[in-house]
Order: structure tokens, then sequence, then C-alpha cells
């Protein structure tokens, strides 16, 4: 009721959202000290929906994508049981129907899960535990061998990996770009790879290409980090610096 309150007090939409009456809302309780996130204790429910609350939570989706002009959609997978390899599979295909491209930022349970969707944007830990497989991410033969395989296993179109520190890197067909991280006085990484996967998708939407997704969302993922806790991306800010790579 609180987070539908706020989206409410913004002017945003709550539509989407499927309540659950016996399903807890995950709360995450972040501990702050001298400006850096020393603990996050959550509390939440990450039971998998039923078939039944599955199939609603598809129909909710459905009936916004029939009746609304949706430019993109972002699976922003947390592990939290919401999404199944099934209802992925139905969305995906959905998407695909309707012409609306598909972005990923994933998590363990679901990692292969997400098969020919448009952007695929793990970060390397999670790159090497999906693959189960383990490199030097310096090596950038390793790397590319890592995004081939996983390719091979989803068919997606674009893979973006976030590399921390070294930037990023994306591969589309025949395309590959490295792109190293901006000097940055990092706070708190909070909330980096979200706001990477949400410029990427903006960008996707407009489409860009490869290489303009990467600059523009890696650019987005840093100058969050200076700040403290999970804050949305300064547009005006993220404006100013992009004018600065492509001026």
């Amino acid at each position: 009721k609180v987070f539908k309150d706020l989206l409410a007090a913004c002017g945003q939409q709550s539509h989407g959202i499927l309540t659950l009456p016996k399903r807890q809302t995950t709360k995450k309780t972040r501990i702050i000290g001298n400006n850096h996130q020393m603990l996050r204790v959550d509390a939440e429910d990450i039971t998998p929906l039923n078939d039944k609350e599955s199939q609603q939570f598809y129909e909710l989706i459905e009936n916004i994508i029939d009746n609304e002009k949706i430019d993109a959609i972002i699976f922003e997978d947390y592990d939290k049981g919401v999404l199944s390899k099934k209802l992925i599979y139905k969305i995906v295909e959905l998407a695909k129907i309707k012409g609306v491209p598909t972005t990923v930022d994933p998590k363990k349970l679901n990692f292969l899960h997400y098969k020919e969707v448009d952007l695929f944007k793990p970060n390397l830990k999670e790159l090497k535990e999906g693959l189960k497989i383990e490199f030097n991410a310096k090596d950038k033969t390793a790397l590319k061998e890592a995004i081939k395989k996983l390719e091979s296993v989803l068919n997606n179109k674009t893979t973006l990996i976030t590399l921390s520190e070294d930037g990023v890197y994306i591969h589309e067909k025949d395309q590959e770009q490295h792109i190293s991280a901006h000097r940055r006085n990092i706070i708190d990484v909070s909330g980096a790879g979200d706001t990477v996967i949400a410029v990427a998708t903006l960008c996707l939407a407009l489409k860009q290409t490869a290489k303009v997704i990467a600059q523009i969302s890696n650019l987005a993922g840093g100058l969050v980090c200076e700040n403290v806790g999970v804050v949305p991306i300064d547009k005006e800010r993220l404006l100013e610096e992009t004018k600065k790579l492509f001026l």
C-alpha cells in the first residue's frame, strides 16, 4: 500500500502490480555507515507463484500490452519467485508477436530460460555462475568464448556484460565493443545494474546501435554510483555527460 501510494504521489501508474493477499511485499533495510552501505537485511517471501497466480500475472501483462503503447519489456529478475520458465516463455512469445523488444537483467535460477530475447545483460559473476565456468575477465578471448557459449543456448540478439571497474562489453552479430569505465568518485554501487539495463533498454527502444547502447548505459551506471543509496538517474546530468562523448 505504501509503495502504491508513493507511485500515485509521483504520478505513476500501479495497475501493473499484482497484489496477493497472503504474499509479503519484499522490504529491504539498508544499513549505511560513512556514506557506504555496510549491510542489507531483507524481509520477503520468495515462494514461487502457483499456476493460478502466475496466470493472473500473465493476463495482467497481456492486457497492458494489448491496450497500451509499450516500447519495451524489461525482465528485472531477482529470484523472488515471481518469474518462472513458463511465464518467461509466454511473455517473450507475446512480445515477439506484438513487436515489443525484450531485455533481461538476470539472476541465477532462470539464467538460461531467457531464450530469444533482444538484449541480455548479466554482470561478470552472473555470467560465470549461469554458465558454470570460471575465467579471467581480463582475458578477452575467454570472455568472447563465454559469450559465444551463452548465445548458443539463448539465441539472443545482443549480449551486454557489465564488468564493474572494467566497464562493459557488448556483442551483437559481428559487432563487439569494450567500453572502459569512466573515472568516478564511487560511493555506493547499489542500483548501478538496474540503471544500466534501464538506459540500455531505452536506447534499444530508440533503435540505437550496439556501441551507443553500451556507451550511454555504461555512463549512466557510473553516474548513480556517486550517490548514497538507490537513486534515479539525473536525466539532465546524463544528457550533459553524453554530449561530451559524442560532441
